[in-house]
């Protein structure tokens, strides 16, 4: 009787599962969950409470840290380093519950500082969203665009925002991209820093935009811009379209004119990339992988360390609540079933198998 209980649980969470999506920023449910985290800060021995305050102060950054990592791909979380240390750690004591000082004291030239911090971990998981700073959704391809010849914010900004309002494809910034050398070599250079960056597709841009009359006596200025996308699969380097557009703009100032055309053809240009890119990518469809019974985050955290040492294309943890952890994995084998064994071989905490769908594996951690 308890194993049918848990097989229609785990059944329900699936089901749960699949309609699931990111919670809205700003709704937390979740409550909050500690992580024991250490601390430390240079010892003034004319202020030693000062010296230990601080030392707290970095042991919560520490926790807000780690819970921020649950909710982080590994590309995202190196890639967004220093926008997750100005943004969401700067001020960590926003993201903190209730601390409790387990142990302190001098040692040498520091104070250090042993705390349990409960931290509100969905909270966290909003403000990652909000900001962009969660990575890509698991099985979603991810984008690097490069604009080649002269740079126009214009057209950037208006293809970027039609192809991402239109695809599912995740746009990524990545530092390549703006790299005067690579931009101005081959192609295949650009693909090679595409493959290493962990990109799948590589949009090559390129736009311009002229005067298209005189504007003497009526006082309003015609342009013309001109754009085109080539978009490479980056694992093969093979091209899988090559679009171009043209859009005309008019505007009593001639800079704004030529800044009209050129966001008009970069939204153009998006609009067909965005349709035909799509039935040209096919990307291997997410398991859901439900994980029951965990105790905490400490536990979660050596969960989520033991599915990243499988073979995973892509891992992304969705939600976690209650001590239930939902993850969204696209393994090596598309198989579920194959999936849930490889998880079990490799499993360190005492994982048993509930569950396997079609597309979804659930799991229990007996406590």
């Amino acid at each position: 009787m308890k194993t049918f209980v848990k097989k229609m649980f785990a059944l329900a969470l699936f089901a749960a599962a699949a309609c699931a999506h990111a919670p809205a920023p700003g709704s937390f449910n979740a409550a909050p969950e500690f992580l024991t985290a250490e601390g430390s800060a240079v010892y003034d021995r004319r202020n030693p409470g000062a010296s230990r305050e601080k030392a707290v102060i970095d042991a919560e950054k520490n926790a807000v840290r780690r819970a921020a990592a649950l909710f982080m791909d590994e590309d995202a979380r190196a890639e967004n380093y220093s926008v997750l240390e100005l943004a969401l750690l700067k001020t960590p004591q926003l993201y903190v519950a209730k601390r409790k000082i387990l142990s302190g004291g001098q040692d040498g030239g520091s104070y250090r500082v042993q705390v349990r911090v409960w931290v509100f971990h969905d909270k966290i998981a909003s403000a990652l969203r909000s900001m962009n700073l969660a990575g890509s959704a698991a099985g979603v391809a991810v984008a690097a665009v490069a604009q080649s010849g002269p740079a126009s914010k214009d057209f950037s900004a208006a293809f970027r925002e039609a192809f991402s309002r239109r695809s599912s494809i995740a746009i990524k910034d990545f530092p390549f991209t703006s790299d005067a050398a690579l931009l101005s070599g081959p192609e295949s250079f650009l693909l090679e820093a595409a493959s290493s960056a962990g990109a799948d597709l590589l949009f090559l841009t390129s736009a311009s935009a002229a005067p298209s009359g005189a504007g003497l006596n009526t006082g309003f200025y015609p342009s013309r811009a001109e754009a085109s996308v080539k978009v490479y699969e980056v694992e093969t380097g093979r091209e899988l379209l090559a679009l171009g557009s043209q859009a005309n703009a008019i505007d009593s100032s001639a800079a704004a004119s030529v800044s009209k055309a050129l966001a008009s053809a970069g939204e153009l240009l998006a609009v067909e990339a965005a349709g035909k890119t799509g039935r040209q990518v096919k990307r291997a469809a997410p398991i859901k992988v439900a994980v029951m019974g965990l105790s905490g985050l400490e536990v979660l955290e050596k969960l989520k360390a033991q599915l990243l040492r499988l073979d995973l294309k892509s891992l992304q943890l969705e939600s976690y609540s209650g001590g239930t952890a939902i993850f969204s994995v696209v393994p090596g084998s598309p198989d579920p079933q194959e999936f849930a064994s490889v998880v079990l071989r490799g499993d360190s905490l005492g994982l048993e198998m509930e569950a396997v769908g079609a597309q979804e594996v659930a799991f229990s951690l007996p406590r």
